[in-house]
């Protein structure tokens, strides 16, 4: 399968290119940080709050998760979830990277989000040991991202050197 475009790559793009994808990346890390509070308040990222957050506990008064509201959960994600990590993908698949790395990485995002995507309902209905199916997921998600985002960022503003230019290492 041929890449979409094997000529562009971020490093020889303008300044005004990379601050688009610079700020797009940015700002998918602040929606990361973001998730990773709003997860910490939620169920104090313990495998037993997040049990309780869909299984429900006496301890807090809290209802398990009906099917309506994993189902509602679940659409949301699966719309936005694989959208983010193309958009992701795509900014990896136009660096410099080995091939074996930007297959990985998608491998283990996607991946990463199959278990997050599938482990409410398996908390819910099944066991709440798929606690570690979800903390797997979100793991995997994360390496991901951190790869994703640290490759391009670090092609676009630490190398120097555009690819096309034909200039060496040291020459101005």
């Amino acid at each position: 399968m041929r890449n979409f475009n094997t000529r562009f790559r971020l490093r020889d793009s303008d300044r005004h290119i990379r601050l688009l994808y610079t700020q797009f990346l940015l700002l998918m890390l602040v929606g990361f940080a973001f998730s990773f509070f709003w997860a910490h308040d939620m169920t104090g990222l313990s495998p037993q709050g997040v049990a309780d957050h869909y299984r429900g506990s006496d301890a807090t008064f809290g209802e398990p998760m009906s099917f309506r509201e994993l189902a509602e959960v679940t659409h949301f994600h699966l719309f936005t979830m694989p959208v983010v990590f193309m958009i992701l993908a795509h900014v990896l698949y136009l660096t410099e990277a080995s091939h074996a790395m930007k297959v990985w990485m998608t491998w283990v995002s996607f991946g990463g989000m199959g278990l997050d995507l599938v482990s409410p309902w398996l908390i819910s209905y099944v066991s709440p040991f798929f606690v570690l199916t979800m903390l797997m997921g979100d793991t995997l998600m994360v390496v991901g991202f951190l790869v994703m985002m640290a490759i391009p960022l670090y092609e676009m503003w630490i190398l120097k050197q555009p690819l096309l230019a034909g200039k060496r290492g040291g020459e101005p």
